[in-house]
């Protein structure tokens, strides 16, 4: 991965990636977007934002011009025939299920006649809880030490009071790694920083939105129901977060549940030995947060990979994205 990284910056050097990009590889690109807007306005994580409104606008017309853009059945649908990708598909994915997808992304979705998969967690759906991930960041933003390192991390965390999405990188960071839980974690932080978080605004969408989106041609996932991370889960709190997320999601909207993204979604967050679970529960595809390029579809369909949006629309270092991809 590091190598196709250093090959395309040398490739950049010598202005040869337009003409790499002519001849890339054929297979299954999914794109993986999480929050849309304007970074500068969050109070909490701001590495959930992917890119601007005009941003994502941008990589949209990018895609639609450059791949040939499939939606979630076209996608099984191709899993189901075993053959291998003859063309550069392209797959549009969001994760977590922010307000922002709807207020902001499905209008540019539906104006340019593209369709997307959004993955939701459903314990987060119209309801004011501060996820994880967000409250984390709200503690680090706001507390006043110059380190912090709770029980279980095998470091201390420097906090740089000005680079402060560094500092909420690297905290979040120990926390995915910790042999603790998450829940664990947030009780010891709150004591830790001795700040408590107020209860907030919904920042998340709701069921009349997501029904909307897929009456319009969108498709709805899981999350998983509390967005734990299921890799430190038992076997019966995973068959619950898979089971609960599936029939609330069926009972709300319209469509059979057929597929499930992983919280977090790296490596160590979910493993083989939970395929089977996957399957019993009657998802026909999982999609992972991890760096590649969807050759192998049937051999991988519990763990397909997606390409990360997370910075403004630059052409050539979208492309140069897309062309160090390692095959999967």
């Amino acid at each position: 991965m590091i190598i196709n990284k250093i090959k395309m910056r040398i490739s950049r050097y010598f202005g040869l990636t337009s003409i790499l990009w002519k001849n890339r590889k054929n297979g299954v690109y999914c794109f993986n977007f999480h929050r849309i807007g304007d970074v500068n306005n969050c109070l909490y994580d701001p590495g959930v934002f992917s890119c601007t409104e005009e941003d994502f606008e941008k990589y949209l017309i990018f895609i639609k011009n450059n791949f040939k853009i499939i939606d979630q059945d076209t996608l099984i649908k191709m899993i189901e025939s075993g053959v291998s990708p003859n063309n550069r598909f392209a797959h549009i994915t969001f994760d977590d299920g922010y307000i922002d997808n709807y207020v902001l992304a499905f209008p540019i979705l539906r104006s340019h006649n593209i369709p997307a998969t959004f993955f939701v967690a459903t314990s987060l759906i119209e309801s004011n809880i501060t996820p994880w991930w967000d409250e984390i960041a709200w503690h680090i933003r706001n507390c006043s030490k110059k380190t912090i390192q709770l029980s279980s991390w095998q470091k201390s965390v420097y906090l740089d009071k000005l680079n402060c999405i560094n500092n909420i990188k690297k905290v979040l960071s120990q926390c995915k790694s910790s042999s603790q839980t998450i829940e664990e974690q947030l009780i010891e932080l709150r004591t830790v920083t001795g700040l408590t978080l107020s209860q907030g605004e919904n920042e998340f969408m709701t069921w009349a939105q997501l029904l909307e989106m897929e009456l319009a041609g969108m498709t709805i996932g899981a999350h998983s129901h509390s967005h734990r991370i299921l890799s430190s889960l038992s076997q019966s709190e995973l068959s619950y977060e898979l089971r609960y997320a599936k029939e609330l999601l069926e009972a709300k909207l319209t469509k059979k549940i057929v597929s499930i993204s992983y919280p977090v979604g790296n490596k160590t967050t979910y493993n083989k030995e939970m395929f089977n679970e996957i399957e019993q529960q009657g998802y026909e595809v999982a999609f992972s947060f991890r760096y590649y390029l969807n050759q192998h579809l049937v051999h991988n369909k519990y763990q397909l990979a997606r390409l990360s949006i997370s910075d403004s629309f630059k052409e050539t270092r979208f492309m140069e994205h897309c062309l160090s991809a390692p095959k999967l």
